[in-house]
């Protein structure tokens, strides 16, 4: 076999990041031709921070064979009439990431069980969190797509039913009511996910971009690419406004990031951290502008101009919006089951009907809702268990932030809302910092910047109780 064939690819069983040893991983230290079983053991996998032990090759992965006319028959499949579904499947409502990894669950637990996931696009799967940091390694929308929907479904044996919307759900027939029909289910997952928080700016722009689905980022893409050297404003430096800027930035955009806070990522980070964040946006060339409220947005032809409170005038070609995401719960309310911030749901992950779960960025467990990969996969498998009878229980872990801005790269646990304390500085140097945030001695959180980050790994047992005991 010849070198160039003799390379293999290992998918994180995670969130699906794809380690090729011909590639090998630059950014993270890793030379193309790293051999899989030469990387340390502290690497970590570059998109939601797993260790190389949650790694498999390829092709140790479970695979139907996919017949030549997977694509028709799965088509036609999907448009087809929905009198053949049967009452004991499971349907899933929601194909991207939350949705796709119960599917996967439940397939692994019994392979015969009726699986029926209904999806609002095309159920093409892809890695979320990629839509922030694609731009500059020059991903378009297909290349971001890891398997199509249709062969994903053929391979695990489900139902795919694609551009299909649910409207209603009918808990006493135990129907999803869509344009189509009724859907029967004995069990239901929502994974309908989170949706853009919007503001409705003044003036005749028209509304601003948002990233937050492929389509979002095919349509970001395609502004983007007619218009050449474009300037991009980008509203809110949260963690998609900061990866977003850096991301266009690097490949070749000019940026305005726009933040009401006085500074980037202000309710994560500790100030010094922020700080320096902001430091670093300017000088990889971001126009970094605090504290700027904005009073409108108006057009005249593809330009368009940000009006501020100060008296400040932006202009730009194409204007983003970050504000941060909130619950897609509509449906869930509307069939009377009880929300929060999210849907609420047990330690099972059931909602106050026993036959209906919810999971990932539409779930809030224990007053919170934590819209993380390394969150859904576990409450996927806890879904996936509870359907096929198992008495599996969340036991939630503290999160994990990795913020992708690669100016200063950071890694963050935050402590509990409501918790009191301060942030500490443990250490800092050339190499980075590193702060902690602690109650009576108990560690609750911490900070880590450039190389400190590896820290992340030591400190990764952060006491769950005390999470407890203040939520």
């Amino acid at each position: 076999m010849s070198m160039d064939t003799d390379f293999q690819r290992f998918v994180c069983l995670v969130c699906g990041y794809i380690y090729d040893e011909s590639k090998g991983d630059p950014e993270h230290g890793l030379a193309p031709g790293t051999r899989f079983e030469d990387i340390p053991d502290d690497w970590y996998c570059p998109d939601c921070h797993v260790t190389k032990a949650d790694f498999v090759a390829v092709k140790d992965m479970p695979v139907r064979d996919v017949a030549p006319d997977t694509v028709a028959r799965a088509s036609a499949a999907g448009s087809s009439t929905e009198a053949s579904l049967q009452d004991n499947a499971v349907v899933i409502i929601g194909a991207g990431m939350a949705g796709w990894a119960v599917a996967e669950g439940v397939r692994a637990r019994d392979p015969e069980r009726p699986i029926v996931l209904l999806a609002n696009d095309g159920g093409d799967y892809y890695i979320k969190p990629q839509l922030s940091n694609g731009y500059a390694k020059g991903m378009d929308a297909a290349a971001m797509v890891r398997e199509p929907g249709i062969v994903r479904a053929d391979r695990l044996g489900i139902r795919l039913l694609t551009f299909i919307r649910a409207l209603e759900i009918d808990r006493n027939r135990r129907r999803v009511i869509t344009p189509r029909g009724g859907i029967p289910y004995e069990d239901l997952v929502l994974a309908t996910g989170a949706q853009p928080r919007r503001l409705a700016f003044p003036g005749s722009a028209p509304p601003p971009h948002v990233v937050n689905e492929l389509r979002d980022y095919r349509r970001l893409r395609q502004s983007i690419d007619a218009r050449p050297g474009a300037t991009v404003a980008i509203v809110g430096a949260g963690l998609v406004g900061c990866e977003l800027a850096e991301d266009l930035r690097a490949g070749g955009l000019s940026i305005v990031l726009l933040e009401q806070a006085r500074r980037p990522l202000e309710r994560l980070l500790p100030e010094p951290l922020a700080d320096e964040l902001a430091d670093r946006l300017r000088a990889g060339g971001i126009t970094f502008l605090p504290e700027s409220r904005i009073e409108g947005i108006d057009a005249d032809g593809s330009r368009q101009t940000l009006r501020l409170a100060d008296g400040a005038r932006i202009d730009a070609d194409i204007v983003i919006s970050a504000l941060g995401i909130c619950a897609r719960a509509e449906l869930a309310r509307a069939a009377g089951l009880d929300c929060g911030q999210g849907v609420r749901v047990n330690e099972q992950l059931r909602t106050g009907d026993p036959g209906i779960f919810a999971l990932g960025d539409c779930a809030e467990y224990g007053g919170q809702v934590m819209p993380f990969v390394f969150a859904l996969r576990a409450q996927a498998e806890v879904i996936a268990a509870q359907v096929c009878g198992d008495d599996l229980r969340y036991d939630p872990q503290p999160p994990v932030v990795v913020v992708k801005t690669p100016s200063l790269p950071l890694t963050v646990c935050p402590p509990p809302a409501g918790s009191s304390g301060a942030w500490q500085l443990i250490e800092a140097g050339p190499g980075g910092s590193h702060f902690e945030w602690r109650r009576h001695g108990e560690l609750l959180g911490y900070a880590l910047s450039g190389g400190m980050t590896a820290r992340a790994r030591s400190l990764e047992t952060v006491p769950l109780a005390a999470q407890q005991a203040v939520a």
